[in-house]
Formats: C-alpha cells, sequence, structure tokens
C-alpha cells in the first residue's frame, strides 16, 4: 500500500519534517533578547537634590525650593548634587553610565505665575534649556548586580550662571520658575535604559517687580 504522504510533492514533504524537527526541540531565546530584558527591568528611584548651606562648613541640606536672595544668590546654594538609587535587573549583571541633564520652565515674572503651582505652571509653559547651564554631568556604575540597589550621586551642578543670565528688571522680564533634573541610565552600547526626574521651584526675590497683569502669556 503507498505512504499517505506518497503524492505529495518533494518539497511539501521537505518543509513538513522541518516543522516537526522545530517543535521537537527546546528553544532557547537569543542572550540579547535577555540583556533587553535585564536592561528593562532596570530602575532609577528616589532623585533628590543635596547642597551645602551658604556660610555652612559643614553638612549638606536637601533641596526642597532654590530660592533666591536679595543679594541676588540662591539659598541653600547655587551648587548642588544629585542622588539616586539605581537598581539592578533580575538576570544579568552589567556596567551602566549615569548622567544628567536640567531644563527649565521660563515665563515673564507676573503675579499670575507667581501664584500657580508647580504643576499647572509645568503645563502652562513649555521646557527649555538655558545656555548657561554646564548640565551633563555623568559618573560609571560597574558590576550592577541582579536585584542589587546603588547609591550613585553626580557632584557639582551649578545655577550660578543661569542666575546671571536673568537680571534684576522691570515687570515682565523672564525668570526661570521651574527647574527639572532629569537622570539618565544606558548600557555599553549607548541604549538608554531608565530615566528619572525631579522637579523643584525657583522663587524670585521680592526685588523682581511682579507685573500688575494677572494673566499669564498663552501657552506654547
Amino acid at each position: 500500500m503507498p505512504s499517505k504522504f506518497g503524492c505529495l510533492p518533494l518539497f511539501l514533504l521537505l518543509f513538513l519534517a522541518a516543522c516537526s524537527s522545530v517543535r521537537s526541540q527546546n528553544v532557547e531565546p537569543p542572550i540579547y533578547e535577555l540583556e533587553h530584558s535585564e536592561a528593562k527591568s532596570l530602575e532609577i528611584k528616589n532623585v533628590k537634590l543635596f547642597a551645602r548651606q551658604d556660610g555652612r562648613k559643614k553638612g549638606h541640606v536637601e533641596v526642597q525650593t532654590f530660592r533666591e536672595t536679595r543679594q541676588l544668590r540662591l539659598n541653600p546654594s547655587s551648587k548642588f548634587d544629585v542622588s539616586c538609587e539605581v537598581v539592578g535587573g533580575l538576570v544579568l549583571t552589567g556596567d551602566y553610565f549615569l548622567w544628567t541633564t536640567v531644563d527649565f520652565v521660563v515665563a515673564p515674572v507676573t503675579r499670575a505665575y507667581e501664584q500657580m503651582g508647580n504643576n499647572k505652571l509645568a503645563s502652562s509653559v513649555g521646557w527649555g534649556q538655558v545656555n548657561e547651564m554646564q548640565d551633563l554631568n555623568g559618573t560609571s556604575i560597574y558590576f550592577l548586580r541582579p536585584s542589587e540597589t546603588r547609591q550613585v550621586v553626580v557632584k557639582d551642578l551649578n545655577l550660578s550662571t543661569v542666575l546671571a543670565a536673568f537680571p534684576v528688571g522691570d515687570a515682565g522680564e523672564p525668570w526661570p520658575w521651574l527647574v527639572r533634573v532629569t537622570v539618565h541610565v544606558q548600557d555599553r552600547s549607548g541604549k538608554q535604559i531608565a530615566v528619572a526626574q525631579r522637579t523643584l521651584r525657583l522663587s524670585r526675590c521680592s526685588a523682581r517687580k511682579a507685573s500688575r497683569y494677572n494673566e499669564p502669556l498663552p501657552s506654547r
């Protein structure tokens, strides 16, 4: 009796045999897929800013708000460090590079903007860079093990040049109302793995006169 496959074309028989062979094997995911899974699970937590209080020799304080003094300086300080926790993934030990960027919400000095909360202000005016801010600071993270939490600090960011770019003037002059610090982590290939942000208020001193107009300019 002829086989039930006897009348099938040769190429179809070869295709069926190949499919049967693939089903019988335990297919392992490629290594790069494991690395991608590991990378996606890496996290950045607890982004905070710390500064040394001007006039004090020791100790740093956590910055909640930058406040401009009448001497046109920032309290607690214009210089600050960025601290965060980097939590490794679940699979592989890896090497990474952590770096920072800083953006600002720049808008005219008006009572309306002064009275806005951070969230509303951030959604009313577009974020942008200030050329005077040298914000590309970074540090390497070597041998981060699975689920390990590593405390990482990027030091010596400085807002003094930014402050100098906004001299005291008449009402309606621009002012960087919000400061947003973004922490990036990338792998050895340069691919961004994780990102986290912290936004703080930069309060002006009363010497900067607020406009009598309460309505802000239209959002971008």
